[in-house]
């Protein structure tokens, strides 16, 4: 005898429709039967079909092509004594945000701050500024943090099992990370310890662009900055210029004009794979991320955020 699958369910075959006391499903052989529409959906449907065509368009008469009338039959008379479900307005559609085929989507988060008409005035102002600039000697310049617990959030398990791994409980000290990223790709590394608050000040980020960023610099090379107050000590244009390049700053709450925020958004994902368990080998898993990121990455995320490069 053919194995019986209780998941599946199926009207009894010749039936009559069931009445409200009737069991209306019942458990058979897959193989047996043949599958037949549920009776309830497809009136839930035709239904539908006439609430949508009274609502998005004209009239039944009206709406048919070449103006012919629709003959009828009487089947979508109302039945006495039932009470129908009301259908859309057209307006519903549009006014009400639930347009046809929108659904619950993942929120791009930003600072109220960027709302307010000072910050809109001043990323207004950085546009304008940067239209005539050739954004292709453009270098972004930013920090990032790293540690050793730094593991993939996903991973596969068994249906309803939770996945567990073992990370470091004592991570370390933090690792801050300086690059550069230019259309060429993420340059100009230096990994020092502690969090960005705390292992970067004034003097140690005025050394990063004299002795690791400076020399890599070319004549007209303009260095952007976010507005991290170590990024504004006073000698670091007199130390950009040495080199035949400028300084600008972007506007507050504007990490959407920062590309180098994707760039660190890879190299972290890198770190994650590599699970670096000691300090020596963050270093070296920091280095392969490093190469990771591609000249074509870094033109798209230029792209991206409204340098056009290519």
């Amino acid at each position: 005898m053919p194995r019986r699958r209780p998941g599946f369910t199926k009207w009894r075959r010749n039936s009559a429709f069931p009445s409200p006391s009737w069991t209306s499903f019942c458990v058979v052989n897959v193989r047996a039967v043949r599958w037949r529409p549920c009776p309830r959906a497809a009136a839930r449907c035709r239904a539908w079909t006439r609430r949508a065509r009274t609502c998005c368009g004209p009239g039944p008469v009206a709406g048919l092509s070449g103006g012919a009338a629709r003959r009828d039959t009487g089947r979508n008379k109302p039945r006495l004594g039932r009470r129908r479900r009301p259908g859309p307005e057209p307006h519903e559609y549009v006014a009400g945000g639930r347009a046809p085929g929108v659904g619950a989507q993942k929120k791009s988060i930003h600072a109220a701050e960027r709302d307010t008409e000072r910050v809109v005035a001043l990323r207004r102002l950085f546009l304008e500024a940067i239209q005539p600039e050739d954004v292709t000697r453009f270098v972004f310049v930013d920090e990032t943090s790293t540690n050793l617990t730094y593991c993939r959030r996903y991973g596969r398990a068994p249906a309803g099992q939770r996945l567990d791994q073992a990370v470091p409980l004592l991570s370390g000290p933090n690792v801050t990370l300086l690059a550069a990223l230019t259309p060429d790709g993420l340059g100009a590394l230096l990994s020092v310890n502690g969090a960005v608050n705390g292992a970067v000040n004034g003097d140690v980020f005025a050394a990063y662009l004299d002795q690791v960023l400076g020399p890599t610099l070319r004549p007209g090379d303009v260095v952007v900055l976010d507005n991290l107050s170590v990024h504004k000590v006073d000698r670091l244009d007199d130390i950009v210029r040495k080199y035949g390049a400028r300084l600008r700053y972007l506007p507050p709450y504007s990490p959407d004009f920062n590309p180098i925020e994707l760039a660190f958004s890879k190299l972290k994902t890198w770190l994650r794979t590599a699970k670096a368990p000691t300090r020596d080998l963050l270093e070296e898993a920091i280095r392969a991320a490093a190469e990771w990121v591609t000249e074509q990455d870094a033109k798209n995320w230029f792209n991206h955020c409204g340098y056009h490069v290519q």
